[in-house]
């Protein structure tokens, strides 16, 4: 809780640009040793078989992770709420759509080297820019699965995010631009919110572009082609996002209507750590945390979009998230290497 403190922000006058904004947010050296002692500490410990799942049924006994496949297996459609919703909480309407790209796509588990171990500790590197100056990267890249999501780079930030990769979750609009942050090695997750994004995954696939009808259905533009072999997509099954929005989170019901944009939706930061949840005996954070009493902090560890620009969103709820991975910190159900969830 007290890593948070160790935080500088200086705030600046409004004349400054924005490139500058990097010099008024900076780490101390004794808040990175505690950063560092603290890590050392957690990834240099035995691995608890089942300890994360353990403690969360513990901390939430009516909510419990449910034995779900987390990706979409192949002649398997997930049923839970295909028939009810449609994306991004159920496959309803673009049935077809999915399954067409699934058979394009060889595999559907983990790789086996990280199937097999006897006990997986994973972290989840948020793009938060907490993240910057920490140094972390050694430290994040001792974990068996590392989950990244999103455009969030590693190449020049290495000393802070690690440089590896196992799995990368992300949408269409937030997939990376340049083909040196994609780990040909790592898993691409998609996750669908809407059926066009099932034809795009199909375009990546099959490394052929989509139609100019398709491509409208973005609200920005899209990457073309992605430098990873089939055997490496995957596709989110999506009873996991409505498990974090309905049980998690405590989100309404949708309503399936034109106004369904209005719907509430837990942020992929949050779906990516129940992901981590149901796939992995022990979780750790790295780069979480709004602090939204100090608008002027960067958003993100690669960029110099400021904290304020949440206030512009209307689709997640970030207190509720908020409150949600607060009680996971505190009851240990998942452990915070950079202190910004207590925030």
């Amino acid at each position: 809780m007290l890593l948070s403190l160790c935080y500088l922000v200086l705030l600046y006058p409004s004349y400054h640009k924005q490139q500058d904004i990097w010099r008024y947010y900076s780490m101390s050296q004794d808040c990175i040793v505690r950063l560092h002692n603290q890590s050392e500490k957690i990834v240099s410990s035995p691995c608890k078989a089942n300890s994360s799942q353990s403690k969360f049924s513990v901390l939430y006994p009516g909510k419990q992770l449910h034995g779900i496949p987390v990706f979409v297996q192949k002649g398997k459609i997930p049923h839970l709420g295909t028939a009810l919703y449609k994306p991004p909480l159920g496959f309803r309407g673009c049935e077809k759509q999915l399954q067409e790209v699934m058979e394009m796509l060889p595999q559907a588990g983990l790789p086996d080297e990280v199937a097999s171990a006897s006990c997986t500790r994973c972290i989840v590197v948020g793009n938060g820019g907490i993240l910057r100056g920490s140094r972390l990267g050694a430290f994040i890249d001792q974990h068996n699965i590392i989950i990244r999501m999103n455009s969030g780079p590693v190449v020049g930030h290495e000393i802070d995010v690690g440089w590896k990769t196992t799995l990368r979750i992300t949408y269409p609009e937030g997939a990376p631009q340049s083909p040196w942050d994609y780990d040909p090695s790592s898993l691409f997750v998609l996750v669908t919110y809407k059926s066009t994004d099932l034809a795009w995954l199909n375009a990546m696939v099959r490394k052929k572009p989509m139609n100019l009808w398709q491509k409208m259905w973005f609200w920005q533009s899209v990457v073309e082609s992605i430098p990873i072999e089939p055997k490496n997509y995957r596709i989110l099954n999506l009873d996991i996002v409505r498990e974090t929005a309905l049980n998690f989170l405590g989100f309404s019901e949708p309503h399936d209507n034109h106004w369904r944009w209005k719907q509430v939706l837990p942020t992929l930061g949050v779906i990516s750590i129940i992901t981590a949840l149901h796939l992995c005996d022990e979780v750790n954070l790295a780069g979480f945390g709004y602090d939204m009493t100090r608008p002027d902090l960067p958003l993100h560890y690669y960029e110099t979009i400021r904290m304020n620009a949440m206030n512009a969103q209307a689709v997640h709820n970030v207190n509720r998230e908020k409150l949600f991975l607060a009680s996971l910190v505190k009851a240990k159900v998942v452990n915070d290497l950079t202190g910004g969830v207590s925030w």
